[in-house]
């Protein structure tokens, strides 16, 4: 009676409970009861003179593509926090939008990659700790996007999951609620464009802006078309004078630049799966994979990876909420499981 009481007062004076998905390319968060507070890019701009930060967000990617010469930089490295204190000022004015909603600090369920050492999760908690949260609980990323994915992961029969993010592939097979295999790549999204930026840096010598990149990558696909050249008109930097100036590139040229990061991607996958234990295979084999994150909208990857481990691939509906869509749910069973008396 005791604690229900207690639990009871809490609620209506303390700041709800936060699902955070602190990713290499976007930060979401979702607070029990108030839906999603915030999904903004994993920025931070800090003034050069006095290292205080000076915009997080949305904000600092804009005033990043208003001022290219003095970008906006990612807290986040391969889908795991790079500097604790750039993480810490990310996280706290989200946080901050939490604590309108009550008193004390939120507890926090965090997401993190599969492959993340004891160092690397501990970055996190201290991370959103120093933000302003009370507690800080980790879950498993790809766990939460099977959730979000809406598999049914409490089923006996095995699922495998791939969560292709902008700094981390994560690969999972699921069954009866537990990841029974895991393997991840810190190769994802974010190579992707780095290829195609460092390909028109060397041929060209220009500079592309950030959006141009992202949006070659997208334009090009995991399909490489040898039979049609096209040309591509983008927009970029001259390195020599500084202008900005407008150029054409090769398709055959971009498709070269990105095959070998997604030939790595694809290989992940396909070792993953040839590692599965036999029962397990045939499990997979009947239910197929399913792709979530920012690189399952990668034109021509479904087929590219099916034809690659003869299986059915299908893209989750809304592959870039999975994981907070399932942290979400995780959140809500472990209210109802007290996860937060452990």
């Amino acid at each position: 009676m005791q604690r229900a009481i207690t639990a009871g007062l809490r609620r209506l004076v303390a700041a709800p409970d936060l699902a955070i998905d602190l990713g290499t390319a976007n930060t979401r968060l979702y607070a029990l009861g108030h839906g999603l507070i915030a999904n903004e890019p994993s920025l931070i701009r800090v003034q050069p003179d006095t290292g205080e930060v000076e915009a997080v967000g949305v904000q600092a990617a804009w005033l990043a593509n208003v001022d290219p010469y003095s970008p906006s930089v990612s807290p986040l490295h391969a889908g795991v926090v790079a500097d604790i204190e750039a993480a810490s000022s990310l996280l706290k004015p989200f946080l901050k939008r939490a604590q309108r909603f009550g008193f004390f600090k939120p507890r926090v369920l965090a997401c993190a990659p599969t492959d993340a050492c004891e160092e690397e999760r501990a970055a996190l908690v201290e991370a959103a700790q120093r933000a302003g949260a009370s507690e800080v609980f980790i879950a498993p990323e790809p766990l939460a996007a099977a959730i979000g994915a809406g598999l049914d992961v409490a089923s006996p029969y095995a699922q495998m999951l791939v969560d292709i993010g902008d700094g981390v592939t994560d690969i999972a097979v699921v069954r009866s609620g537990n990841l029974i295999l895991t393997s991840a790549v810190r190769t994802a999204c974010s190579d992707l464009r780095n290829a195609v930026a460092q390909m028109v840096s060397f041929r060209h010598g220009v500079m592309l802006f950030p959006q141009e990149a992202e949006r070659l990558m997208h334009l090009i696909g995991a399909t490489f078309n040898y039979d049609q050249e096209e040309l591509v008109v983008t927009v970029g930097t001259d390195w020599l004078t500084g202008e900005p100036m407008q150029l054409c590139v090769s398709s055959h040229d971009l498709n070269e630049a990105i095959e070998p990061v997604l030939e790595s991607i694809v290989e992940a996958i396909h070792s993953t799966v040839r590692r599965l234990p036999e029962e397990t295979s045939c499990e997979v084999i009947e239910n197929g994979i399913c792709l979530t994150g920012g690189g399952a909208q990668l034109q021509g990857l479904p087929e590219r990876l099916a034809a690659a481990t003869s299986l059915e691939v299908r893209v989750a509906e809304n592959p870039m909420m999975a994981v907070i869509n399932g942290a979400r749910q995780m959140l809500d069973v472990g209210i109802a499981t007290e996860l937060w008396q452990n």
